[in-house]
């Protein structure tokens, strides 16, 4: 048996994590009563002490999942995937199980492991994708963040039956909703409606940011993730080679979202002025700021060098589309612009590919079609009255 000292609503916890006689693995959290602030060495103090306490868990025989509730079975694989994935993906089931799957099976009190059918599983996808949003909207969430929730219950379901606490995994033949027809909801700028929103963001903080993203395609992931270590003004290369990200916390990492993600673009004579004034910019900010300057690698941050946390990109970005009376966009459609000027200039579509790194091709070629099928439609509109009868 192990313990742990661990936090939840700003209380601290001692999580004990022991196998049962017949091998079943548990986790048990006890409260210690202790607020976070100024409290975690008594909270420590308490690990040994409880170790000793509930030394005879692991005397315990638990067959199946007839003992064990279906929350408490979430929340123990929970705790137990923490040091198995990255932290990003961690917070990311954290958010699936706790916001979204707990609180819809609150409404079967004392469900057990062992009772959950293919039915609930089903009953819980057709429920999020007609009303389970959780703004108080009206609408479900889409297809893709249900797969998600499905991926969650799947592995987590899937150690259960590992472990022999059930006898199936009730969720490995539930089918996702269908969804009726598939909307693409990118939004594709030609060149001069990019320039056209550019403008609204002269004199800000996040233009250069933009810029950039624009010319290259970058996810937000990927632009905050720049770092002065990447660009080479010499040879004229930009590295795609880490990113920032965020679910619960800031992650700082040194990976991309694919592995063909990770990659060596031309450094563009446009962006290499434009970094090379950024670059001077920083060591004046630096001067300015003295002792209160914040060291770090990273090209894109505040004055006094503190880095941009990725969610105010996204709030800041919306603003300043409202504030200049330009249609809602989301940042992540700067990179599909880029597809799109690409297409404009007459690329192919393996070297959009390459640019936009795309897995593959199926990815370029539905952006492709898309923006294909936009343009014949703003052409016809365009010959629209041009003839008279």
């Amino acid at each position: 048996m192990t313990g742990s000292l661990q936090t939840k609503k700003g209380y601290y916890y001692v999580v004990l994590s022991y196998r049962s006689k017949n091998g079943v693995r548990m986790t048990k959290w006890i409260a210690t009563g202790y607020e976070i602030k100024n409290n975690k060495r008594k909270g420590e103090a308490l690990i040994e002490k409880y170790v000793e306490q509930y030394k005879n868990l692991e005397e315990e025989i638990i067959f199946d999942g007839d003992k064990i509730l279906f929350k408490a079975a979430l929340e123990d694989w929970l705790a137990r995937v923490e040091n198995k994935v990255e932290k990003s993906t961690y917070e990311g089931y954290t958010i699936y199980v706790n916001k979204h799957i707990i609180p819809y099976f609150k409404r079967f009190k004392q469900l057990h492991l062992h009772e959950v059918t293919p039915k609930h599983i089903r009953d819980y996808y057709e429920y999020k994708f007609t009303s389970g949003r959780l703004d108080g909207k009206p609408g479900g969430l889409d297809i893709q963040s249900i797969k998600k929730h499905g991926m969650v219950l799947k592995l987590m379901l899937n150690d259960a039956f590992i472990a022999e606490q059930i006898s199936r995994n009730p969720a490995s033949t539930v089918p996702l909703p269908k969804q009726e027809k598939s909307i693409y909801k990118g939004i594709f700028l030609t060149s001069d409606e990019a320039n056209t929103m550019l403008q609204a963001f002269k004199g800000h903080e996040l233009r250069e940011l933009v810029y950039v993203t624009l010319y290259y395609g970058l996810r937000r992931s990927e632009v905050l993730g720049l770092r002065w270590s990447a660009v080479d003004f010499e040879k004229e290369t930009l590295t795609i080679n880490h990113t920032v990200v965020k679910n619960l916390s800031v992650e700082y990492k040194n990976s991309t979202k694919t592995e063909k993600s990770n990659y060596t673009f031309h450094l563009l004579a446009d962006v290499k002025d434009l970094l090379s004034e950024l670059k001077e910019q920083h060591i004046k900010n630096r001067k300015l700021c003295g002792t209160d300057y914040i060291e770090s690698d990273y090209i894109f941050t505040w004055q006094d060098g503190k880095l941009y946390r990725p969610d105010y990109i996204t709030r800041v970005f919306q603003r300043v589309l409202k504030n200049h009376g330009l249609p809602k966009m989301r940042f992540h459609d700067l990179r599909h612009s880029t597809a799109s000027i690409l297409y404009e200039k007459g690329w192919s579509l393996k070297d959009i590919q390459e640019w936009m790194r795309h897995a593959n091709i199926d990815i370029t070629a539905n952006i492709y079609t898309h923006i294909s099928e936009a343009r014949k439609k703003a052409a016809a509109k365009d010959l629209e009255k041009t003839l008279k009868f």
